[in-house]
């Protein structure tokens, strides 16, 4: 880290310490489903794909910045299915390349 940089802002997190973070919690598989959705839409996500298989890739780091998206996520879980979300973040993702393409 660089003078002046804040170090806890990239504090490594665990897994179960995210999924504890959350409001409600959640357990560690049901954050696994999460960041599937996550990756797959957002580009501060794609790490989190395994190059190899596709599928999600356990050993990216979570920070404290992934907590945000995680959240409303989480928040949208309360109210509609994990497919539901997942087509919410599907047409977020393709009205954003729609934006770029205009430019």
């Amino acid at each position: 880290m660089g003078i002046g940089r804040f170090t806890w802002q990239n504090e490594e997190l665990t897994r179960p310490e995210v999924a504890a973070m959350l409001k409600p919690k959640v357990s560690a598989r049901q954050l696994q489903a999460y960041l599937n959705i996550a990756r797959k839409y957002l580009p501060e996500f794609q790490k989190f794909t395994n190059k190899k298989t596709g599928g999600l890739n356990g050993m990216s780091k979570l920070y404290k910045c992934h907590i945000a998206v995680l959240q409303e996520i989480r928040s949208l879980a309360r109210e509609h299915t994990l497919a539901d979300i997942e087509s919410e973040f599907q047409q977020r993702a393709l009205n954003k390349s729609e934006v770029g393409s205009w430019k």
